[in-house]
This record gives C-alpha cells, sequence and structure tokens, in this order.
C-alpha cells in the first residue's frame, strides 16, 4: 500500500533511472570487451599475423554484439524496476537493485575469466567440448591438474583486483545519469519529442538484447569475421561460447541430432556414400566384413597400445634430432607403421569410446548413452572373445574416471585393471601411476598360456607432467641448434620428456613382452594430440596425427602394407582381426582393415580426414611433408564422407540397427 501511495507517473524519473541502467550496461560490457583485448594481447603468438586494424575493428564490433546480449540479460532486474519508476517512486529500490547487480555481474565476470584463461591456454580456444571434462572426468584430478600446471593463485589474484576496481568504478558511475535531468523535463514536454527519445532508447536495448538492429539477432556465424581462426574463436565472449557449447551438445545428443551432423540428415545416403547400398535394411548387416586372414602365424597375445597424448609431429624428419621417440621410430622400422594416421577425437575418452566400441566419436559421451549399455556389434571385446582371447582393460589411472571400468565390462571386456592394482598408488599423481608401473603390472598378470587381447591405456604425457625425467634418462637439455628459431621457450623441454619417458617404457616393456610372449602383436598408437608443440603455430599434420604402428616378427612375417595408405582409430581392429581371425570369419567394423590393398585410403577424425599426401579439416588442406600424392582431395566430397562415417556412428548409437523404411523419416522427424 505504500507504493501505491507514491502513485505518480514520472516520465523523467524513468530516463533517469533507465540512464544509470544504460551506464551499467556500459560496463558490463566494458569488462567483456577489455578480457577480449587482454586475451588477444597475451596469446598475440597465437595469432597467424593476417589481421591488419580493420580486421580487430571487426573482431571487437563483432564481439561487441555478443557482449551486449549478455550483458543485458544480468540487467533484466534493474530494467523492469526502472520501468515501474515511470509510475511509482521506486528510485531507493532501483538504486539498491542496481547495485547488487552489478556486484552480481562484474563477479560472474570475473570467475568465468578466471577459469577461461586456463582453457584458452591450453586449447586456445572460447570454450568448447571439452568443457565437459569438468562434469565427466574426474573433478578433483582436474582441479588439481589446474593448480599445478597453471599460475592459478596469480590469475585468481589478477580477477580479484579487476573485480575490485570494475566494482568501485561501476558504483560511482551508477549514481548520476548520463545527460542531466532538465534534459529529459525539456523532451518530456511534448508527444513527438517523448517519442523520439522512446525510439531512441528502445534502439539500444534492442541492440544490446539481440546483439543486431536487422531482422535476425546475432548468431554464431557472425563470430568468423577476420583470416585469423585463433581471433574468430576469441570475437565469442565467456558466456556465448559456453551457450553455444552446451546448446550444440544438446542437440546432437537429442532426437533431431542427425541433422547437426549430416545436412539434410539423409541417412541412407550416407549408408551408400561409406558402403553403395544397406544390406536388407539394417546397419548392421551392411557393416559386416569378413577377415583376409593375412597372418600366416596367428597371434596368441595381442597387445593394443593407446597412449597418452602420442602424436607423431616429432617423427618429422625436421624434428627427428629431438629423438623424442626412437623405441616408436624402432617398432616402425622392425614392423609396420601408417604416417598418414589421426585419432577418433581430440580427447582420451572419446577416442577410447570409439575404439571400443568401434564407433565414431559424435559428441553424444557415448559411455554415458543407455545404448553403450552393451556391446554393439561393431564393439571390440566381444569379437576377439570369440576368436578365444580374455579381453583385458589395463588403465594406470583410476578405473571410477568417465565410468571407465562399468563402460569396459558393459562393452565385454572381461576383466579391468586400474591404477590402485598397480605399483605404489601414493608414487604417482592424480592421474594415475607412472607408465613404467602399469607396464610391469601387465607382464606380471598376464599367462602365457591364455590368449589374451589386451587393451593399454597409459597416463604419464598428461599434466601436470610432474615426473623427473631427467633422473630417469632424458638427455635433452637444450634445443637443437637447428630447432632453436622454431621453438619459443613457452613449454619447458622437461614436459615434452614425459613423451620421451612414455616411449621409453613402451620400448622397455615391448623387448620383454616379447621375449615371454614369442606370438605376440602389439599395436601402438596416440589417444590425441598432446597440444603440446614447439610453437603456437602448428601444421594440420603437427597439430593432429598420431601415430600407428604394427610390430611382431613372427605375427608379421610375410605381411605388407600398401605402400600409399591412411588410416584412423577405427581402422585398427579390422587390421588386427585380419590378423588374428582365420580366413572367411565374419565380424562387423565401420572401419577397414589397413592391409587391404583395395580399400578406399583415407582415414577419417571428427570433423577431419586423411589421405597419404594430405590432411583436412573443414577449409583447411595441407599436403603432408613427405606426400607422393600429386592432387588434393575434392573438398566436398571430403564433407560428404567424413558428415556421412559421423552420421552412421550418431545412428547407431542414438536409434540402434534398423535403417528407416521410408526415406523421408530421419532421426524421428517427418520432413
Amino acid at each position: 500500500m505504500q507504493y501505491l501511495s507514491k502513485f505518480r507517473p514520472s516520465w523523467r524519473a524513468f530516463c533517469v533511472e533507465l540512464q544509470k541502467d544504460m551506464k551499467l550496461l556500459f560496463m558490463l560490457i566494458l569488462s567483456l570487451q577489455l578480457y577480449r583485448l587482454f586475451v588477444l594481447v597475451m596469446f598475440r603468438h597465437a595469432m597467424a599475423g593476417s589481421v591488419g586494424p580493420s580486421g580487430y575493428v571487426l573482431a571487437f564490433f563483432s564481439g561487441l554484439r555478443f557482449d551486449g546480449r549478455v550483458s543485458a540479460l544480468i540487467l533484466i532486474p534493474t530494467f523492469l524496476v526502472s520501468i515501474l519508476c515511470a509510475f511509482v517512486d521506486l528510485k531507493a529500490v532501483a538504486a539498491v537493485v542496481r547495485a547488487w547487480m552489478a556486484r552480481i555481474g562484474l563477479l560472474m565476470n570475473a570467475i568465468v575469466f578466471s577459469v577461461n584463461f586456463m582453457f584458452v591456454t591450453e586449447y586456445k580456444d572460447t570454450f568448447n567440448q571439452w568443457v565437459f571434462g569438468a562434469v565427466y572426468d574426474d573433478f578433483g584430478a582436474v582441479v588439481k591438474s589446474a593448480w599445478t600446471t597453471y599460475p592459478v593463485v596469480t590469475i585468481v589474484a589478477v580477477a580479484a583486483l579487476f573485480y575490485v576496481a570494475a566494482l568501485k568504478l561501476a558504483l560511482a558511475s551508477i549514481k548520476t545519469p548520463i545527460f542531466p535531468e532538465t534534459w529529459f523535463s525539456f523532451l518530456g514536454k511534448s508527444l513527438p519529442l517523448k517519442v523520439v527519445t522512446m525510439v531512441c532508447m528502445l534502439g539500444i536495448v534492442t541492440f544490446c538484447a539481440r546483439g543486431s538492429v536487422v531482422s535476425r539477432p546475432v548468431q554464431l556465424k557472425d563470430a568468423s569475421v577476420t583470416r585469423d581462426s585463433f581471433v574468430n574463436r576469441m570475437v565469442l565472449n565467456p558466456w556465448s561460447a559456453l551457450r553455444y557449447t552446451l546448446k550444440h551438445h544438446k542437440k546432437v545428443a537429442s532426437a533431431a541430432g542427425l541433422e547437426s551432423i549430416l545436412s539434410g540428415g539423409d541417412i541412407e545416403g550416407a549408408v551408400e556414400t561409406l558402403f553403395g547400398a544397406a544390406s536388407g535394411g539394417s546397419l548392421d548387416n551392411t557393416m559386416a566384413r569378413t577377415s583376409r586372414g593375412a597372418a600366416a602365424v596367428r597371434p596368441k597375445h595381442i597387445f593394443y597400445f593407446v597412449m597418452e597424448s602420442m602424436d607423431s609431429w616429432s617423427t618429422l624428419e625436421r624434428y627427428r634430432s629431438l629423438d623424442l621417440m626412437p623405441e616408436m621410430a624402432r617398432l616402425g622400422r622392425e614392423g609396420l607403421q601408417v604416417r598418414s594416421f589421426i585419432s577418433a577425437g581430440s580427447g582420451t575418452m572419446v577416442s577410447l569410446s570409439a575404439i571400443m566400441t568401434g564407433l565414431p566419436d559424435v559428441g553424444v559421451i557415448t559411455n554415458y548413452q543407455p545404448a553403450a549399455q552393451t556391446p554393439f556389434p561393431t564393439s571390440m571385446a566381444p569379437q576377439f572373445k570369440a576368436l578365444g582371447y580374455k579381453a583385458n582393460l589395463f588403465y594406470g589411472g583410476y578405473l571410477s574416471w568417465q565410468r571407465l571400468e562399468d563402460f569396459a565390462l558393459n562393452q565385454g571386456f572381461d576383466a579391468c585393471y586400474g591404477g590402485n592394482h598397480m605399483g605404489d598408488w601414493l608414487e604417482g599423481n592424480e592421474w594415475g601411476v607412472d607408465d613404467g608401473d602399469l607396464f610391469d603390472f601387465i607382464l606380471k598378470q598376464l599367462d602365457k598360456e591364455t590368449p589374451s587381447f589386451n587393451l593399454i591405456l597409459s597416463t604419464s604425457y598428461h599434466p601436470p607432467y610432474d615426473l623427473d625425467v631427467y633422473g630417469k634418462g632424458f638427455p635433452l637439455k637444450d634445443i637443437p641448434a637447428e630447432l632453436k628459431e622454431v621453438y619459443d621457450g613457452k613449454i619447458p623441454l622437461g614436459t615434452f620428456g614425459h613423451l620421451w619417458y612414455s616411449d621409453h617404457e613402451l620400448g622397455r616393456f615391448v623387448r620383454e613382452a616379447e621375449k615371454r610372449f614369442p606370438k605376440a602383436l602389439f599395436a601402438v598408437t596416440g589417444d590425441h594430440w598432446s597440444r603440446k608443440f614447439l610453437n603456437e603455430h602448428p601444421t594440420l599434420y603437427e597439430s593432429r596425427s598420431v601415430p600407428f604402428v604394427l610390430y611382431g616378427k613372427e605375427v608379421l612375417d610375410g605381411v605388407s602394407m600398401p605402400s600409399q595408405v591412411a588410416g584412423s582409430h577405427l581402422d585398427i581392429m579390422p587390421t588386427l582381426l585380419d590378423l588374428a581371425a582365420p580366413e572367411g570369419s565374419a565380424y562387423h567394423s565401420l572401419g577397414t582393415s589397413m592391409l587391404d590393398p583395395h580399400r578406399r585410403q583415407v582415414g577419417i577424425g571428427r570433423g577431419m580426414m586423411v589421405t597419404p599426401g594430405f590432411m583436412i579439416s573443414g577449409n583447411r588442406v595441407e599436403r603432408l611433408p613427405y606426400a607422393e600424392e600429386a592432387e588434393a582431395p575434392d573438398s566436398s566430397e571430403v564433407s560428404r564422407l567424413v558428415q556421412s562415417w559421423r552420421a552412421l556412428g550418431w545412428w547407431r548409437i542414438m536409434k540402434g540397427g534398423e535403417l528407416p523404411e521410408e526415406p523421408d523419416v530421419v532421426a524421428g522427424v517427418s520432413h
């Protein structure tokens, strides 16, 4: 009732309070713009150098459009109170609400800036799908890794200083309007002046709320305004990037997710692209294959290593002087290797899920999907068990991480062993035991007489990079002279020493294992690129390729691989089955055996493809440094293959093995 007694329409009060809201809106937008500037300055070496003054102007203007939308949402309560001030004397209430929204909005920005800065440091992106690591990973381990890897105290201190300074400035600023009250007394004297004033104010609010004054609001595509991909990624503020990441994840995981992967959602067209035609309307039947029986001596024990963050760039001739992976080089020389090779995903669990299920990473967190509670026809373990092998999973970390043990057992593995079974857990770090302890445990665990298939996931080449690698024999203390101009010094050589250590322990294991298990077959790959390079401008190959090596003197005797070959993680299982299964044995796989000279020589990952001579990711097409292939593949054909590959994976995970009876019914949506 006390507010009703204050009811008296006041044009001037409304205009004054709205101006104060505009000031706070400006402060919130300015904080986002200043953070964008800070990141671009701090990570200037990540830019390609092709952005001129006009490019930066476009980037900051486009960023302004996204910043306005975020800031306007925070200020909705103050806008509502200011509107009420046109009818009721609520100036005191408006001041309190505005001050609190300033505190809350700037505090939220300061917190997200702290987290985002560490994210940009690692991924060179604002926020992307890797934010789900905080949800599905071991959160405690993530926090410990961040604490030991980044200058957390410094980052938080800078954010706190920013918050205090910005809040002090904002609280002082919002006490007064932009223009004197007398201006709006004059503008309120006639209806036309009021209309003009309201149109101007509404125009500002509309621009901020929509990021646009035209027919459509600002959209994700509006972030690509320069020729530099890093600058374009920084156009999105952290809040907008997080929103788009969550929105995309939700859409992909929904019933209509197919169309976000395959333009038009034509699943039968995708089958035709990859297989020519569907077999009996069944995707599972279509993925049925037969073994070539390529090995004269079938392996009794198979060791499939998925090495943490092991990438291929150091194997290039240009970087050989670093000698980071001498054991992998030896295994490649004495066995078979594929240089044009990529991972299924850009993170450990997404790649491991693809390897275990035989289905590509499509962004739906496969290990948490209901369909993954039982093996898929393409799943790895049951197919090797059918050949008489015991299927084991060995992981140097916590088996509870990403529900790995449950997932592996659901996918048909007989036994799972984690870091708690191995060595002294206290001597490891938050991600697990050292690779040496992992490999020693495997040697002790296996029975020579029982045929085994062993999937092994290592951990040592991973933050916090706290191993004493020099104490373990890492020889590289100075960068070789020929690489001094390439190396920017930002990543300590000791970090690369963890790759050397993993390689060293791998070689030691293989030497010992081939003595104990003469008919052993070893397959080695990396789970994803390490995101560690000598500088911030790696090529596509340097930033995406992982190795693949096959080794086993008895098993591979007389076995050859095509001279021009390319592949990815999903091609490893059929390659191993070609060696382990008798000729004519049936199995299911989306990938194809890399021993088959008649296969399509491509490797497909998430959003990219490799051929024997080229690597393609989006609009980037790069010739590989050792390429013999003369002509680059057609970009439209690449896009069609990659989309079809991922579409079939999505369909099998989300919809099942049967294809739709009606061609125009896609993902449960009738077109």
